[in-house]
């Protein structure tokens, strides 16, 4: 590893006022001056260092400020995963694991796997299997129609029979006694005729199908094999991929995803700027100052990346490596974890069944994972000994109105209503740009990103229904103020829809996971209808926007 090629200086002096006191928390990242001067040269280099079509692929990028000597500070650059074929510009750091290098054992497995693909792929093909499924196919469609037929001939056969048993009324008289035992016959040789009909067709069909089979048994096993073979390949990735930190240690991806839930590392893993950033960091002898990472190019379908815009570190693949290489540094505090300083919250409607209040942002709505402060324990702090049940939840960056049962039967009732969709609710926000559709309606399917939660994705195959209507209030100042109208309660519904190129494609104003960084995020529930849960009287409950 050359520091000469993968170090790289500052155009202009940097003032020792510009130096952060601690390395940011990287997953919720607002970069500071440094970082950005950094990242500002390294887009302005971009189409200069790499034939990568970023109107096709968009990537992720990343710099890292160190300290190469005391009071002096550089950076290094880097990007996540690999660009188009497998191109390596100069001065860029390299990935912790080569597994693209020409003879790499990755490089062996993945020609392994492409000739079982390809042996898949020709047997899937064979004029023989598709004829033999067409045949099976035919006579499976063939034997159905005469069962049907069949079973249908024997009901109205059955019902006929019927109503002529009705109208033998006197059952010793011989001639009828004799039509009764002709009724019983012919229903007896209807029934075996039907047997017969039916096995004589499986027995075909059987026969089809094992010319299916044969073509599909060996189709599994080539699949099996191929499944077996790639996830030896990504273990061996895995423990090959080994991540220092600044003490010195190291740990491979088996052993630093071994506690998270799912027990293993996802795919992907380790392959982010981040980690290989300080990867190089350390192995240069280098001190992390700072870092910011940004996307450059076409955004994906699925996950809100812009172009040129700056993200904070990914949870679900970069977490357990990031908390074992960042050890030895000193790292501010979570944000999420600081405790929220308002001390009295304002109730806006309360009776002996529900309690109505505005939520102030930056304040959970119930206690998080990590986070234990949330209304529930402020309100409790307000002299309330009485057990409270939220029915609905806010972001916690979200302000507004927020409702709570006092008993499991209110909660019941109100949670139906929202369920149904039968209250009525309208939220205020501030758009990071100028909205020139006077009103409408988003529709996106969302679903969680769980590779980095709680992030939401746009997914047409898993996704689930989200409806907004909204409409435009006024613009001042290239800002939008907008009413948005949720017809369905989605996580993160208005925030995604607001900020996704399908949707109005600008972030709500102060949105720090899908927009950018600011005092507050300008989103504010102020309005809600619903029938209270013993009287079943409409209740309006209204709080105006504090901005």
């Amino acid at each position: 590893m050359d520091k000469k090629t993968l170090l790289h200086f500052f155009n202009q002096p940097t003032p020792s006022s510009s130096r952060p006191d601690l390395f940011p928390f990287p997953f919720y990242h607002k970069p500071d001056a440094l970082a950005l001067l950094a990242a500002d040269h390294v887009k302005s280099i971009i189409h200069k260092t790499t034939r990568h079509d970023f109107q096709k692929q968009g990537k992720m990028f990343g710099v890292l400020v160190v300290e190469y000597k005391p009071g002096g500070l550089g950076y290094l650059m880097g990007y996540s995963g690999k660009l188009q074929d497998d191109e390596r510009p100069q001065g860029f750091v390299p990935p912790i694991v080569d597994v693209h290098q020409k003879d790499s054992f990755f490089k062996l497995g993945e020609q392994e796997l492409d000739a079982l693909t390809e042996q898949i792929e020709t047997l899937a093909t064979r004029p023989e299997f598709i004829t033999a499924k067409k045949k099976y196919q035919a006579a499976l469609n063939a034997h159905n129609d005469v069962i049907a037929t069949s079973r249908l001939e024997i009901k109205n056969n059955k019902s006929t029979r019927k109503k002529v048993r009705a109208a033998l009324t006197n059952k010793e008289n011989p001639k009828q006694l004799e039509a009764l035992s002709k009724l019983n016959l012919e229903s007896k040789l209807e029934q075996l005729a039907y047997k017969k009909t039916k096995r004589q067709g499986s027995e075909t069909l059987l026969i089809l199908k094992e010319a299916v089979m044969t073509f599909e048994r060996e189709i599994t096993i080539l699949k099996k094999q191929r499944a077996e073979k790639s996830k030896n390949i990504q273990e061996e990735v895995f423990k090959t991929a080994s991540f220092l930190n600044f003490e010195g240690n190291s740990n491979h991806l088996l052993a630093l995803f071994k506690n998270t839930y799912e027990g293993v590392p996802p795919a992907g893993a380790g392959e982010c700027a981040a980690p290989r950033l300080l990867q190089s960091c350390y192995k240069l002898g280098l001190k992390p100052i700072t870092f910011t990472e940004f996307w450059w190019g076409l955004s994906p379908k699925k996950q809100l990346r812009k172009h040129g815009t700056h993200y904070a570190a990914c949870r679900g693949k970069c977490e357990p490596i990031l908390n074992h290489m960042l050890k030895g540094i000193s790292v501010q505090e979570s944000p999420l974890t600081l405790p929220f300083k308002q001390q009295k919250i304002e109730i806006l409607y309360e009776d002996d069944e529900l309690l109505a209040v505005n939520k102030p942002s930056g304040l959970l709505s119930v206690p998080g994972k990590n986070i234990k402060q949330s209304v529930l324990s402020v309100l409790k702090k307000q002299c309330r000994n009485e057990d409270l049940f939220p029915v609905h939840r806010l972001d916690r960056q979200t302000s507004g109105i927020l409702l709570l049962a006092k008993n499991k039967k209110s909660l019941s009732n109100l949670q139906m209503q929202f369920e149904k969709r039968s209250t009525k609710k309208r939220y205020i926000a501030i758009l990071d740009g100028v909205l020139t559709k006077e009103s409408g309606s988003v529709s996106l399917p969302l679903a969680t990103d769980y590779s980095d939660r709680p992030r939401q994705l746009i997914c047409y195959e898993k996704g689930k229904e989200a409806i907004t209507d909204f409409k435009l209030l006024n613009v001042k100042n290239g800002l939008s103020r907008v009413a948005f109208y949720p017809k369905t309660g989605r996580s993160h519904q208005l925030r995604v829809h607001a900020a996704f190129h399908q949707g109005l494609n600008m972030a709500i104003l102060g949105d720090d996971l899908y927009g950018t960084h600011k005092e507050r995020m300008f989103l504010h529930a102020e309005r809600l209808v619903f029938l209270h849960p013993n009287t079943l009287k409409e209740i309006k409950l209204e709080c105006l926007a504090p901005f």
